[in-house]
């Protein structure tokens, strides 16, 4: 096997998808040395910077006006267009291949039809072209509508040969939507395949010692709409500059950061003009451009606060402690698979005071080197497995995998 196709967003504005995309690409190679990596981003963009909707801020807000079955039909219809402008694209670069892997990230998300579009459109252009598929580390939010579940259900009609979930909640979730579809008796079991972005002291190397206490800076409206729970999922960008504050004010040395996205580019922005903050001493770190610059950004850090996925995924393999800050089940769902359940704030305890707690038990207890070398191995594993599952051989890595420093 030589040619490998990744279907996801690896050229998201949000980094943490870029990680996801280096890293697997790190175990593949870890793997079966050779294989050659193709990157396909379901929304259609070509490199990092690709702009393919614009003011997404502003549009979210006004689809949350609008009846469900109103949205869905303006996106399924605009997001069309798009997809058949780059299908021709897709074909090209599956041809030939021997493997195609859908994932990682939360791609099994039904956002008035979003990514249920796209993955029927790939699992289409895959069943036809007969490339054996892998789905490998994704999410699955429990939040399909009718007509989203039938279209994720395309990827049962390709030649699917592993169906790897990044956590128990997605198998749960996956199990329970899928139940019933044509297709779903006959496709692999579901199996925990640990996110990729576990492996990025490897893949990017060490991180240069920053030092200090990094605050992740999120926008509300899109946290809001990729939530579990929408309604739950809100926050004043206020409390970034009071946490900092109070850190400050602790003696510790803060920085502020995002993983990229335009909105939290927003926010971090106006945060950067706050007197209050200046004052201080807190420093507002300009968002990464890559993915390599987020790692070695948040591996710098002495400690991590977050609410992104992938800044604490990046925390954690750097082996820099991290307090996350509940607003979706992911996170959550990440913090208990790596047993440390104690430092997740629940959205409902997302308030200064108690991240100010959970911030000094967290950096009085580390994080412990040997589970974590153990969940490194655990994503490595999952990689061979899927390679294994895909080729019918059994792969065993044979490079030993670099270790945070």
């Amino acid at each position: 096997m030589t040619k490998v196709v990744q279907f996801g967003v690896p050229f998201s504005p949000n980094l943490g998808d870029g990680v996801i995309s280096d890293c697997l690409e790190y175990g593949l190679r870890v793997s079966q040395p050779g294989i050659e990596l193709k990157r396909v981003d379901l929304s259609g963009r070509q490199g990092f910077g690709d702009v393919i909707v614009s003011n997404r801020a502003q549009i979210i807000r006004i689809l949350e006006l609008l009846p469900a079955p109103v949205r869905r039909t303006l996106v399924s219809a605009r997001l069309g267009r798009i997809l058949d402008q780059i299908e021709p694209e897709w074909q090209k670069a599956i041809a030939d291949a021997d493997l195609a892997i859908v994932g990682g990230g939360q791609l099994f998300s039904d956002a008035d039809l979003n990514f249920c579009l796209k993955i029927a459109r790939a699992s289409a252009l895959l069943r036809d072209a007969n490339v054996p598929v892998a789905i490998h580390a994704v999410g699955v939010a429990r939040n399909w509508s009718p007509r989203g579940g039938d279209l994720f259900a395309k990827v049962l009609a390709t030649d699917l040969r592993a169906i790897g979930l990044r956590d128990a909640p997605s198998i749960s979730a996956w199990l329970q939507q899928m139940s019933g579809q044509p297709g779903a008796d006959r496709a692999p079991q579901p199996e925990l395949t640990r996110d990729p972005g576990l492996l990025a002291a490897g893949c990017y190397g060490a991180a240069p010692w920053r030092g200090g206490i990094g605050i992740g800076v999120t926008a509300t409206e899109i946290l809001a709409y990729h939530a579990d729970d929408p309604k739950r999922a809100t926050l004043d960008e206020d409390f970034f500059a009071s946490l900092a504050i109070a850190l400050s004010e602790r003696g510790h040395k803060v920085s502020l950061f995002c993983n990229g996205a335009a909105e939290d580019q927003a926010v971090l922005s106006r945060l950067a003009g706050k007197e209050d903050l200046t004052r201080r001493g807190v420093q507002v770190i300009p968002a990464p451009r890559r993915p390599a610059e987020l790692a070695r950004m948040i591996g710098g850090f002495d400690a991590v606060i977050a609410h992104r996925l992938h800044a604490c995924i990046l925390s954690y393999a750097y082996l820099v402690p991290v307090v996350g800050l509940g607003w979706d089940g992911k996170v959550e769902s990440f913090f208990a698979s790596v047993g440390r359940q104690e430092h997740f704030v629940p959205v409902a305890d997302v308030k200064t005071p108690t991240v100010l707690s959970h911030v000094d038990r967290c950096l009085a207890k580390g994080i412990d080197v040997e589970r974590h070398a153990q969940v490194l191995r655990e994503a490595q594993g999952g990689i061979d497995r899927m390679l294994a599952a895909c080729t019918g051989r059994p792969v065993a890595t044979t490079r030993k995998l670099a270790p945070a420093e």
